[in-house]
C-alpha cells in the first residue's frame, strides 16, 4: 500500500513538473533582447544587460544603456539617458521603462509619448501594449 502511494506521488510530481515550469516560461513572451553583455546573478535569479540594449516586443521596438530581467519581481527594467520606444503607433522616451509581464510599461523620469496625435509629458506615464498594433 505504501508502495502505491509513492508511486501515485511520483506520476503526479512528473505532471506538475511541465505545468510549473511553463508557468515560469511564459512570464515575458514574444520578447527577443540583445545587448553588448548579459550576466547572470544566480543569488538574485537576474539577468543584467549592458551597453546598447535592442529590445523587440511584438511591433513595439526599445533601446536603452542597460537592463535588469528580474524572475523573482517578474519585470523587465531598462535604463537610458534617454531610453526610447517605438512602434507604428507611437514614440517615446524615458529614463527607466519598467515592462511587466501583461505587457504593461511605466515610463519613468522626464516622460515623453507621442500616441496617434496625442503628445503626454509627465515624470510618469503607464502604457499598455497592445499585440494588434
Amino acid at each position: 500500500m505504501l508502495k502505491r502511494h509513492k508511486l501515485l506521488l511520483i506520476i503526479l510530481g512528473f505532471f506538475y513538473l511541465p505545468i510549473s515550469a511553463s508557468e515560469e516560461s511564459s512570464i515575458f513572451q514574444n520578447i527577443s533582447i540583445q545587448s553588448d553583455q548579459v550576466t547572470f546573478h544566480q543569488e538574485t535569479k537576474q539577468l543584467a544587460f549592458k551597453n546598447n540594449i535592442r529590445i523587440k516586443i511584438d511591433n513595439y521596438f526599445i533601446k536603452g544603456s542597460d537592463a535588469i530581467l528580474s524572475h523573482k519581481d517578474e519585470k523587465l527594467e531598462i535604463f537610458g539617458k534617454p531610453a526610447t520606444i517605438q512602434s507604428n503607433a507611437i514614440d517615446g522616451e524615458a529614463e527607466i521603462f519598467v515592462i511587466y509581464p501583461n505587457k504593461s510599461i511605466d515610463l519613468i523620469g522626464n516622460a515623453k509619448l507621442l500616441n496617434q496625435g496625442n503628445s503626454i509629458t509627465s515624470n510618469l506615464i503607464t502604457y499598455q501594449i497592445s499585440s494588434n498594433e
